[in-house]
């Protein structure tokens, strides 16, 4: 299992990490693709569960969501949701068997809303000043936390960080993981951020934000918990569906929730980190 996920990182994180260069149409497309099939597991386990949430329109409302972040008019979002709500309304209300219905749709849009919202933030940070510079750190913060944190746990972790959500992580994996992000945060602000930019966005361009150390280890202490968090919040879900996995797309790893889940809290807590402390 180990030797799986190690290749299927191999593979992925690249692949990933260019998107994230590219930026503009490629990127928004592969946020797009990820909202689809997230939500997609999402509303699996719940069919899994035993509810019958609409997947077509959960999909489409997570898909719009996300993308929402690319268009500069704020009315977009309260009429995507409103819009959404009331489809979903009228669709259960053509059931054939309404028992359970407004469950099932409260599920479909909660689903949605998850998925999407949280990956709205991937476009919204992308879009920012220094936008390519804040996604870079957020994954790769992110990934060294879970890193850190596995092995950490692994090797020395005793107390139980949340037995009832996830059994197996530790308060000692989590601490590892927290410094592992805070030290990468620090070390990507001091060394690689002007290699970065010097690599990926030309010679001499200047940056607009700062990348001081203080702020740099506030920004990997907010990426490292809000990871830590969106484990568990995908735990949660999973514990409640009955679920091992959100889905096998990914081997070693499992669905793509089971992948990004620490990214997508992650992405949101570093787009908010960035705007208030600018």
């Amino acid at each position: 299992m180990l030797r799986l996920r190690f290749l299927s990182a191999v593979i992925g994180v690249p692949i990933l990490l260019l998107i994230a260069v590219v930026g503009g149409a490629w990127y928004n497309a592969a946020v797009a693709v990820g909202a689809i099939l997230g939500s997609l597991e999402m509303l699996s386990m719940l069919a899994g569960a035993g509810f019958h949430p609409l997947r077509l329109l959960g999909a489409a409302l997570a898909v719009a969501i996300a993308l929402a972040a690319a268009v500069t008019d704020a009315r977009i979002m309260p009429a995507i949701l409103v819009v959404a709500m009331l489809a979903g309304l009228f669709w259960m209300m053509a059931r054939a068997d309404t028992e359970g219905a407004l469950v099932d749709w409260a599920l479909t849009l909660g689903s949605a809303v998850y998925v999407g919202g949280t990956m709205h933030y991937f476009i919204a940070l992308r879009m920012l000043p220094d936008g390519l510079i804040w996604i870079l750190m957020v994954l790769i913060c992110t990934w060294t936390c879970d890193i850190a944190a596995f092995f950490v746990g692994r090797r020395w972790g005793r107390a139980r960080l949340a037995p009832r959500l996830s059994p197996g992580k530790s308060v000692e994996g989590a601490i590892g993981g927290l410094v592992g992000a805070v030290l990468v945060a620090i070390l990507l602000g001091i060394v690689l951020v002007p290699f970065l930019v010097g690599l990926l966005l030309g010679a001499g361009l200047s940056l607009n934000g700062s990348f001081g150390v203080l702020r740099m280890a506030g920004l990997g202490l907010v990426i490292g918990v809000c990871a830590i968090a969106g484990d568990l919040v995908e735990s949660f879900i999973k514990r409640q569906c009955g679920a091992k996995d959100s889905g096998a797309l990914i081997p070693g790893h499992g669905g793509v929730l089971d992948r990004i889940d620490s990214v997508l809290l992650a992405m949101v807590g570093a787009y908010f980190y960035v705007v208030t402390t600018s």
